[in-house]
């Protein structure tokens, strides 16, 4: 029998027949059994409700025993619910009557498209009439126990029709569901052959009328359903579980095998298409893995982080190779972090600053944020820092107290710059200048004395002479060249007496020395150099003459006489 679609259901939804050859007869007759029923039921109704007009009709008119038969009363003794019902007062039967009537106006919306369900609507309706009845003959105790009874029926009608509409659904999604596990039907031997029985004996049930019946019945379905789908369900995850184990140890062929029968039994999961996936390159993913663990036991990290990553890019749903890419990659800045701090902290305990520096420095660069490392490294800046200064400061003094005094002048000005405020490096500058410029002021000094001693000029000599030992530093000692410079203008500081003759009428004058005089003899004393001796007489040519003076030769006699007359010129 062909199922009708509810008016009142929001979306269509799938029938499944019971009866295969349903739908087919010819939908353009124009009597059904179906319209003769309604037009006979409601032609029942129709005559029910007319009667039941005229009847209340005739008892306002006559009274209400005017259809009473006519009849010996025959008194019986009174029963306790004779007596129970001789108290219902009006207000009670009035009430259980509203309660019943609204029932069954609620059940009148309801669609009875059922021959036994129609049969129990007339029941109702014709109960309904009778507690009426009884209720306008002020039988009050009767047409409660009327209404009551009406009641309780019009709830179980209810949730017979409520029983039904779940039956129907479940007898369509029995059909579906059978349909749906056909895959598991060689998992679950019988389950879907008892399912199917279940439903079209619950469907005969439902044809019958018997709506609890048939929805124990489907239940039973669904059971037998549930074997079927936990089976198949229970095959798929065992597969998969195979699947993963021939993963993890590289089976190529078992891996491709144990997914493949879950895909045959469930060809939308995403878990069994990926894992056939990964099975075309596990036994490649599985060598590379294996390789990057060997070279993580000997801790080659970096190497093991690349054969992982390979591994990785192969299958990119190894958690392995994940894993082992992050974990090696940890591995070797850890490694590379703690040779570098320990080479670091080794080079401070030297105070090998500089190595100490650049090594902390490369433990930075692996992890910046260590909050130990950088108050490390500044550390040993500060100390790198003041130690450069102590050396070189140092070095300055080694070399003042060398009397070197350009290396201590250099070094007291590195240490300058380091520290500019260091004040015994700021002295020590100054002191060296200072000796710097001494020397070189000497160094001009005994030069120039040197130049005038081999000029035979004596005495400016022993004044550049006496200047340079004025500026001489007291720590210096004179070489033998300054030696010997003083030697000789010692020995020509000790004056010559010089014997002098002229004729007494020229005038002589010694240039820088002596002024013009006339004598005949003069015996002078003169230090040792070179002296221009000059004569004038009036009318005659001057005379010149260049006398050196000696201490190492005897002294000469130098005659000055003008006897050239200018007129023989």
């Amino acid at each position: 029998m062909a199922e009708e679609i509810e008016t009142n259901s929001a979306k269509k939804r799938r029938v499944i027949h019971w009866n295969p050859d349903a739908g087919r007869e010819q939908s353009n007759r124009r009597w059904t059994w179906k319209r003769l029923l309604l037009w006979g039921v409601g032609g029942f109704f129709g005559l029910l409700l007319t009667a039941g007009l005229v009847i209340r009709g005739i008892k306002l008119v006559m009274g209400p025993d005017v259809f009473r038969p006519r009849a010996e009363v025959v008194v019986a003794a009174p029963t306790i619910a004779d007596a129970s019902s001789a108290f219902i007062s009006q207000a009670k039967a009035d009430q259980m009557h509203d309660l019943a009537l609204k029932s069954l106006r609620e059940l009148r919306r309801m669609p009875s498209d059922h021959p036994i369900q129609l049969q129990q609507m007339i029941l109702m309706e014709k109960a309904l009439n009778e507690g009426e009845a009884l209720l306008a003959g002020h039988d009050f105790g009767k047409a409660f126990s009327v209404f009551e009874g009406l009641k309780r029926d019009t709830d179980a009608f209810s949730n017979n029709v409520k029983i039904k509409g779940e039956a129907r659904q479940s007898y369509d999604a029995i059909l579906l569901r059978i349909k749906d596990l056909e895959l598991a039907r060689t998992l679950a031997p019988g389950s879907l052959e008892s399912a199917f029985d279940a439903a079209g004996a619950g469907r005969q049930l439902l044809n019958d009328g018997n709506f609890t019946g048939a929805k124990k019945l489907f239940d039973g379905a669904f059971a037998e359903l549930k074997k079927a789908e936990k089976a198949l369900a229970e095959h798929v995850r065992e597969s998969l579980v195979a699947g993963q184990i021939a993963l993890s140890k590289g089976d190529k062929e078992a891996a491709k095998k144990a997914f493949g029968a879950a895909v045959a039994k469930s060809p939308g999961s995403e878990v069994a298409a990926q894992g056939l996936k990964r099975a075309e390159n596990i036994d490649r993913v599985y060598a590379l893995i294996k390789q990057a663990e060997q070279l993580e036991k000997e801790t080659r990290y970096a190497e093991a982080a690349e054969s992982f990553k390979k591994a990785f890019a192969l299958d990119a749903f190894s958690a392995v190779a994940q894993e082992g890419q992050s974990r090696s990659a940890r591995l070797e800045k850890e490694t590379k972090f703690a040779a570098a701090k320990a080479a670091a902290d080794a080079a401070a305990v030297a105070k090998d600053w500089p190595k100490a520096i650049a090594e902390y420095q490369v433990a930075l660069k692996v992890y910046p944020q260590k909050p130990e490392v950088q108050a490390l490294l500044k550390q040993s800046r500060e100390s790198a820092h003041k130690e450069a200064v102590q050396k070189a400061l140092a070095k300055g003094f080694e070399y003042e107290k060398a009397y070197q005094w350009k290396e201590a002048r250099d070094a007291y000005n590195e240490t300058l710059e380091l520290e500019p405020s260091q004040t015994e490096a700021r002295e020590g500058y100054t002191r060296a200048g200072t000796v710097i410029r001494a020397l070189l002021q000497y160094e001009k000094y005994i030069e120039a004395a040197e130049q005038l001693a081999n000029k035979a000029e004596f005495q400016a000599a022993i004044r550049r002479f006496n200047e340079a030992m004025a500026v001489k530093p007291s720590y210096l000692v004179n070489s033998d060249r300054v030696q010997q410079l003083h030697t000789l203008l010692m020995a020509q500081n000790k004056p010559v007496e010089v014997t002098f003759k002229s004729d007494g009428d020229t005038w002589v004058s010694i240039q820088s020395f002596r002024t013009p005089s006339k004598f005949e003899t003069q015996l002078i004393k003169m230090l040792p150099g070179d002296y221009q001796i000059i004569g004038r007489r009036k009318g005659y040519r001057d005379t010149e003459l260049l006398l050196q003076v000696r201490n190492d030769t005897p002294p000469p006699t130098v005659t000055v006489i003008c006897s050239v007359s200018n007129s023989k010129s």
